[in-house]
C-alpha cells in the first residue's frame, strides 16, 4: 500500500522535519509541500491525496477552516503547536492531533491510524435493527468498529454524525442521534439534543448537569422529565 501525503504547513522548520519523518516510513510518499491553505487547495482540486498533514495557524484560511471545506474521505493529521484545537478536529473527523514538537513515535502512531483507515475492508455486517447482545458494530470513517454497549460512556451529536465517548477513545459514527437513540439498550437516556448517557455511567446528578467524570453534560428540559424518571426506576 502507498499512501500519497501532502504537508500543509508555514513553517519552513516544521515542513523540513515533516518531510524527513516521511521519508522514513516505507508506505508513505510526499507528493507535495504548501506554504497556505490556496496553495493546498489548488494542489488538491488538480491531483487527489489520500492524506493531508496539516497545520492549523496558517496564514489567510487557517488549518480547520480548510479542513471543514474538504470532503469526509479526506484523511486530515493535524499538526499544530496550539493544543486548543483538540475537540475542534474532532469535529472534522480527523484522523489525529499532534502537538508541535512532533517525535518520531508519536508521527509513526498517527500515520498508522490512516494506513489502517485506508486498508480494504471485508464486507460490513448487516446493520442490527436494535441491541442485541452486549456488542454491536458501527462503521467509522473506513473501518468497521466493536463497540460494547457497556463501554460507551455517553454519545455526543455533532452536526450529521456522532460521537461515541468511551474510556479508551471517540469513535466517529456517522449516523444521526435518532438513528443512535434506536440502536442502544435502555440503559441510554437522551439528556438533550446533542447527548445520550450511559445511566450506568454517572457519577451524580447535580441541579440541571449530570456528571460522568471528566464529562458534566447539560440536561435540557424537553428530556429532563422522561430522564428523571429512569433514575427513579433505579432509586432506592
Amino acid at each position: 500500500m502507498r499512501i500519497n501525503c501532502l504537508i500543509v504547513d508555514d513553517e519552513p522548520n516544521a515542513v523540513h522535519l515533516l518531510t524527513a519523518y516521511v521519508r522514513q516510513v516505507p508506505y508513505l510518499h510526499l507528493v507535495a509541500c504548501c506554504y497556505d491553505a490556496g496553495e493546498a487547495l489548488d494542489w488538491l482540486r488538480r491531483e487527489a491525496v489520500d492524506l493531508l498533514l496539516l497545520d492549523i495557524n496558517l496564514p489567510g484560511l487557517s488549518g480547520m477552516e480548510l479542513a471543514r471545506t474538504l470532503m469526509p474521505r479526506q484523511l486530515v493529521i493535524f499538526t499544530t503547536a496550539y493544543a486548543d484545537y483538540a475537540v475542534q478536529s474532532y469535529e472534522t473527523g480527523a484522523v489525529d492531533y499532534l502537538l508541535k514538537p512532533i517525535t518520531p513515535g508519536r508521527f509513526l502512531q498517527a500515520v498508522s491510524k490512516a494506513a489502517d483507515r485506508l486498508r480494504p475492508l471485508p464486507p460490513a455486517p448487516a446493520e442490527l435493527p436494535g441491541p442485541a447482545g452486549d456488542y454491536f458494530f458501527v462503521k467509522s470513517g473506513k473501518q468497521i468498529v466493536r463497540v460494547r454497549f457497556d463501554a460507551i460512556r455517553y454519545v455526543e451529536g455533532l452536526k450529521s454524525y456522532v460521537m461515541l465517548v468511551t474510556d479508551a477513545e471517540k469513535i466517529i459514527v456517522y449516523k444521526r442521534m435518532q438513528e443512535m437513540e434506536a440502536l442502544l439498550p435502555a440503559c441510554f437516556k437522551r439528556v438533550h439534543l446533542s447527548y445520550i448517557v450511559n445511566l450506568d455511567a454517572i457519577r451524580s446528578i447535580e441541579e440541571n448537569h449530570v456528571l460522568l467524570p471528566p464529562a458534566r453534560l447539560p440536561i435540557s428540559a424537553k428530556y429532563r422529565d422522561a430522564f428523571l424518571a429512569a433514575i427513579r426506576d433505579r432509586s432506592l
